[in-house]
C-alpha cells in the first residue's frame, strides 16, 4: 500500500514537471515570436502577448509576466487602447517592485509615461519620465538619459513650455551626439523641429525637420519617415506654402499601411485635409477630415480632435453652413483647454523641482564623503590655520548679516510700495478686460437666424444700387468680409467679428482681389468707398 502511494505521488510530480516544461517552452517560444513581431506585425505581436498572458500567470515566473504585460502594454499604445495599455503597464511595475535590472525598469515606466502623454494626462507623464531618468542616472546609462531627457521634454512642449523643452532637447542632443546614436539624434532633431513651430519659428522647424528626415530615410524606419513628412508638411502649411506641403503630406499619407501609429495616422490624414482645403479642393478635404474624426473618437485621441473640429468649422463656413461651424466651434473650445490646466501644471513642477532636489541632495551625499576624508586631514596637519579660518568666517557671517538686514528693510519697503501699485493697477486691467467681455458679449447677442437674415437684407440693398459686375459677382459672405475691410480691419479683427478662422479671413480676400481686378488691401478699400460699402451696409 505504501509503495502504491509513492509510486502515485511520483507520477503525480512526473506529470507537474511534464506540465511546468511545456509552458516554459511555450512561453520561450512566445516571447521569441513577440521579440520579432514587435518591429514587423504589431497587430500579431499583441494578440500574441495577451493570449500568453493567463499561462505566464499561471507559471508564476515573473520574467515572462513582466515580458508580456510590457509588450502587451506598448503595442496597446501604439494601437491607440491607452486605457487598456495604462492597466497593463500599471500592473508590471507592481511585479516589478525591487527590480534589480534597472534599464528594464525605466522602460516600463518610461512606456507609461509616453501612454499617459498619448492620453493628455500631462502630469502623470513626467512622473513616470522622472522616475526613468533617475534609474538611468543612477545606472550611468548615458544612452537611457539621453532617451528619457527627450521625452521628457516632449512632456513640457505639450505643456506650452517652450523654452523648457527646448533645453531638455537640447541636452537630450548632446548625449546622443557623444555615444553617436544616429536614431536619437533623428529624433531629438523632430523634436526641436516641433517646439520650434509651436514658438512660430518655421524656418528652424523646417530645418531640424529635413535634418531629422534625411537620418530616417537612410534608416528605413517607415514610422519615423512619416512623422518627420508630417511635420515638414504642417511647417510648410504654416509658412503658406501649400503645394510644398501637399507634396511631403501625400508622401507621408502613402505609407499609411505600413504606419501602426494610430496617433500619428490621425494627425497626417486631419493635415492632409488642411493642405487639401488651402488649395481650394474642398471635396477631399471634407472626405479626409471625416476620416481622421471618426479614428480620433475611436481611440479617444483628444488632442487631435481640436485640430480635426478647428478644420470642419472652417470648411462649413466655406460653405456657409453656419449652424455646422458653430457646433465645430463648439466641440473644438470644449477639447481646446482640457489638456493643459492649472493643476496639472503646478504638479508637474512640483515634481520637477522634487527631482532636481533628489539629484542634488545625492550629489551632496557623495561628495560629503570626500570631503569628510579631507578634513580629518586637515585637522590633524593644521588645526590653528582651521581656527583662524573659522574665526575670519564668523567675523565675514556677521558683516554679511549686518549688511543684510539693512538691505532687506530697505527692499521690503519697496516691494510693499511695488505691491501696493500691482495690486492698483491689476484691479483697473481688470475692469477694463470686464467692460470689453461685456461689450463683445453685447455684440454677439445677435442670433445665427438674425445674422443669415441681415446678410440677406445688405446683399439684397447691395445688389439694388447700381454696382459694376465685379462687385455684384461677390457672395454674401464676401461682401460682408469688404464692408468690415472698408473700416480699416485687420484680419484678425474680422476674424473676431465675423466668427471664422484667420485663415478663413485670408482665403475671402484672396477671392475678393481677384473677383474685384485688384491687387491689395487698399485698392479693394478703395473701391468699397467709391460705392460707399462702409460698414454694416
Amino acid at each position: 500500500m505504501i509503495n502504491l502511494k509513492h509510486l502515485l505521488l511520483l507520477l503525480f510530480f512526473s506529470l507537474f514537471s511534464i506540465q511546468a516544461l511545456g509552458q516554459t517552452k511555450q512561453l520561450e517560444s512566445a516571447k521569441l515570436a513577440v521579440d520579432t513581431l514587435f518591429f514587423t506585425d504589431q497587430k500579431k505581436g499583441l494578440k500574441i502577448s495577451e493570449e500568453n498572458l493567463p499561462i505566464a500567470f499561471t507559471s508564476g515566473d515573473t520574467v515572462y509576466i513582466t515580458y508580456f504585460l510590457d509588450q502587451a502594454g506598448e503595442l496597446n499604445r501604439k494601437a491607440g487602447n491607452y486605457d487598456k495599455a495604462i492597466s497593463q503597464l500599471s500592473q508590471c511595475l507592481e511585479y516589478k517592485k525591487n527590480w534589480k535590472d534597472l534599464k528594464d525598469l525605466s522602460l516600463t515606466h518610461n512606456n507609461l509615461g509616453k501612454t499617459y502623454l498619448n492620453k493628455g494626462i500631462h502630469d502623470l507623464a513626467v512622473f513616470h519620465f522622472i522616475e526613468a531618468l533617475k534609474l538611468m542616472e543612477e545606472d550611468n546609462n548615458l544612452m537611457g538619459q539621453g532617451f528619457y531627457l527627450n521625452n521628457l521634454a516632449a512632456a513640457y512642449d505639450l505643456q506650452h513650455n517652450y523654452q523648457v523643452a527646448l533645453d531638455y532637447y537640447q541636452q537630450s542632443l548632446e548625449i546622443k551626439k557623444q555615444i553617436g546614436d544616429s536614431t536619437g539624434i533623428a529624433a531629438s532633431y523632430t523634436n526641436l523641429g516641433i517646439t520650434y513651430k509651436n514658438l512660430g519659428d518655421y524656418e528652424n522647424a523646417v530645418s531640424y525637420n529635413n535634418k531629422a528626415y534625411q537620418i530616417y530615410k537612410n534608416l528605413g524606419s517607415v514610422t519615423k519617415v512619416a512623422r518627420t513628412l508630417n511635420n515638414l508638411g504642417e511647417a510648410y502649411l504654416s509658412l503658406e506654402q501649400s503645394e510644398n506641403a501637399m507634396s511631403y503630406l501625400k508622401k507621408a499619407y502613402s505609407l499609411d499601411s505600413l504606419n501602426e501609429d494610430m496617433h500619428l495616422r490621425i494627425s497626417i490624414t486631419n493635415n492632409l485635409g488642411h493642405a487639401f482645403y488651402e488649395n481650394n479642393q474642398l471635396d477631399s478635404a471634407y472626405i479626409l477630415t471625416e476620416k481622421a474624426e471618426k479614428m480620433a473618437l475611436k481611440t479617444r485621441a483628444y488632442k487631435n480632435l481640436k485640430e480635426i473640429y478647428g478644420l470642419i468649422a472652417t470648411l462649413a463656413e466655406e460653405e456657409e453652413n453656419w449652424i455646422t461651424a458653430t457646433d465645430a466651434l463648439k466641440k473644438q473650445l470644449a477639447y481646446k483647454d482640457s489638456l493643459v490646466n492649472e493643476e496639472n501644471i503646478y504638479a508637474i513642477v512640483d515634481m520637477q523641482g522634487k527631482y532636481e532636489y533628489e539629484k542634488h541632495l545625492r550629489l551632496i551625499n557623495e561628495g560629503e564623503l570626500e570631503i569628510l576624508q579631507k578634513q580629518n586631514y586637515i585637522e590633524k596637519q593644521k588645526s590653528e590655520l582651521i581656527f583662524w579660518i573659522s574665526v575670519s568666517v564668523l567675523l565675514i557671517i556677521s558683516i554679511i548679516g549686518v549688511v543684510f538686514l539693512y538691505f532687506s528693510k530697505q527692499k521690503n519697503a519697496l516691494l510693499l510700495k511695488g505691491q501696493l501699485a500691482l495690486l492698483s493697477n491689476s484691479k483697473s486691467k481688470l475692469e477694463e478686460l470686464n467692460q470689453s467681455i461685456q461689450d463683445k458679449l453685447d455684440r454677439t447677442k445677435i442670433s445665427l437666424e438674425e445674422k443669415e437674415e441681415l446678410l440677406e437684407e445688405v446683399f439684397s440693398s447691395v445688389k439694388e444700387k447700381e454696382l459694376p459686375p465685379e462687385l455684384l459677382s461677390l457672395s454674401k459672405r464676401e461682401m460682408e468680409v469688404l464692408s468690415h475691410l472698408a473700416l480699416g480691419w485687420t484680419d484678425d479683427q474680422l476674424a473676431e467679428k465675423l466668427f471664422v478662422s484667420k485663415s478663413t479671413i485670408k482665403t475671402h480676400l484672396r477671392r475678393i482681389y481677384s473677383k474685384l481686378l485688384v491687387r491689395g488691401r487698399a485698392e479693394a478699400v478703395s473701391v468699397a468707398h467709391r460705392y460707399n460699402l462702409i460698414g454694416d451696409v
